[in-house]
């Protein structure tokens, strides 16, 4: 392929390597220029363009991006339509991605070639994009791609086929939400729970209860108990030996899921859960359903390799978190943002519209100021002197932020300069928010004290994510920097690592009284 800088009055039947715009509009890069093109490009005074022109043995940057993702996708993947040099490989079906070291024979071949994929046995679901194939140049030499099309198939998925288990729970009573839980993750890979066992946390009853089902046509069997298994002379082990089955592993380096029991009962697998199996969060059961359901070999073997990338992200609903806890007496300060002009709501200031007597700004005040450690901060702006006079009588100390028109960042930055020298956690609020409940704040706050590895406490509720949000003083000075209107959204994303959801019983996380509908819907008025 040419690719180099042409005089504009020599470049007919040339392609544009970059844009270039006219005086009339943008020729886009990858036009072939004719005469035409030539005269507009010349009467807007451009001189020379930067074009390329295939030559006899070069293949188009479509079809070979074509070419390659067909030869790299195995079993299970669809090929899309290739386009500016890519082509993506999807997922037919449920299951697992298989990415062999084939990715990195293909990548090392040559740098106009790329293929960039999912980690391998990353659950996808149907339709779902698992890699991508991209061609630098926008033409490719023919022996350069046949070099690349030697090596074997290296990308491909593993589905998940159906299957039915059954679930054993000695010595408690299965709750309702783990119960829905469980069938869900068994649902998420293809599979479903057909028959329960109840049963005491005993060696004898736990192997009648085994014994009873070894007849059944489950495929697999899940076994919960009153306490976590600790050592394979425990019930759960202990009862499954007792019915003439094996342990095949004990633990795995997988956190949280370390301790998962893997087992055998006339051909049979058998599953002890973890204690994080109560949790919605990725733990390693997870991974071994999947590796299950997807029908992969599962050996003792297989278990010990999940260490590499094994240490996956602290959930709170752990009784035993892994990182000592946090010293007891941490401070946690609100920051109330009650500065806005608030003009989604309509003509009439929403924080200062009542409810059961009380505005808006004053409820959310009166809960976070109730809940926490130091006096709450209030940061005013649009109409501050209504604001602070609604507030008269609460628990908190009002400042007037001047430059509250440049949006929330210069709230939060006025807010976190003015936070007491003692403040641990910064408790962020959103002023219009009065439906937050107490206990859902001090969820948060309990939280913090257990889960030291964690910067970022938010709240959810049926899984989706609300406020107020608990800040560690490691982030203040990030916060003091954030400009315009994002608030805090971008280091969330940054640090996402750091965050720890809290789940609540508590809808009011979901609800800012944004808009007129939404006021009149909780019937709030416009006195003042």
């Amino acid at each position: 392929m040419k690719f180099e800088d042409v005089p504009v009055s020599d470049a007919e039947g040339w392609a544009l390597a970059h844009s270039v715009s006219t005086s009339s509009r943008r020729l886009a890069k990858g036009t072939v220029l004719n005469k035409s093109h030539i005269e507009e490009l010349a009467a807007t005074g451009v001189a020379v363009i930067h074009g390329f022109r295939l030559e006899e043995d070069d293949i188009d940057e479509d079809e070979a991006a074509l070419r390659a993702a067909n030869h790299l996708a195995g079993s299970g993947l669809r090929t899309g339509k290739p386009t500016r040099g890519r082509c993506n490989l999807y997922a037919e079906v449920d299951g697992l991605v298989l990415a062999s070291d084939g990715v990195d024979a293909f990548n090392a071949v040559d740098e106009a070639l790329t293929v960039a994929t999912l980690g391998n046995l990353a659950h996808v679901r149907a339709g779902q994009l698992v890699a991508t194939i991209k061609v630098i140049p926008y033409a490719l030499n023919a022996g350069r791609l046949q070099a690349a099309l030697v090596s074997p198939k290296a990308i491909s998925l593993a589905p998940f086929r159906s299957f039915t288990a059954s679930f054993i729970v000695s010595g408690i009573e299965l709750s309702a939400k783990t119960r829905e839980l469980t069938e869900h993750r068994i649902e998420m890979v293809g599979g479903r729970i057909t028959d329960y066992a109840q049963c005491p946390h005993t060696i004898c009853a736990v192997t009648e209860a085994l014994e009873t089902l070894k007849a059944s046509e489950n495929d697999l069997i899940l076994m919960l108990g009153v306490s976590a298994i600790s050592d394979r002379r425990d019930v759960l082990p202990a009862a499954l030996v007792a019915a003439g089955g094996e342990v095949t592993q004990l633990g795995m380096p997988v956190d949280p899921g370390n301790l998962l029991m893997l087992g055998k009962l006339g051909g049979k697998t058998v599953l002890g859960l973890p204690g994080c199996a109560r949790s919605p969060a990725l733990n390693g059961l997870d991974w071994v359903l999947e590796r299950y359901a997807a029908n992969l070999p599962l050996t003792a073997a297989h278990i010990r390799a999940m260490g590499n990338g094994g240490l996956l992200k602290e959930t709170s609903l752990r009784p035993e978190p892994r990182a000592p806890r946090r010293e007891t007496g941490l401070n946690v300060q609100a920051l109330i943002l009650a500065a806005g002009k608030s003009s989604r709501a309509g003509d009439h200031n929403k924080l200062l519209r009542t409810l059961n007597g009380k505005t808006v700004v004053a409820g959310t005040v009166a809960t976070a100021s109730r809940a926490t450690d130091l006096r709450a901060l209030v940061i005013t702006g649009h109409e501050s002197e209504n604001v602070e006079k609604a507030l008269s009588g609460y628990s908190c100390e009002v400042l007037w932020n001047e430059d509250y028109a440049n949006g929330m960042g210069s709230s939060l930055s006025r807010g976190i300069q003015s936070l007491s020298d003692d403040a641990d956690f910064a408790l962020i609020c959103l002023g219009d928010m009065p439906f937050v409940r107490e206990e859902t704040i001090t969820s948060l706050m309990q939280t913090s004290k257990k889960i030291s590895e964690a910067r970022i406490f938010i709240p959810t509720f049926n899984g989706k994510r609300g406020h107020p949000v608990l800040w560690h003083k490691s982030l203040f000075g990030e916060l003091k920097s954030i400009t315009g209107d994002k608030g805090g959204r971008d280091i969330i994303r940054r640090y996402e690592a750091l965050v720890c959801e809290v789940p609540v019983a508590d809808p009011g996380i979901l609800i800012d009284l944004d808009t007129p509908e939404l006021l009149a819907q909780f019937g709030l008025d416009r006195d003042r």
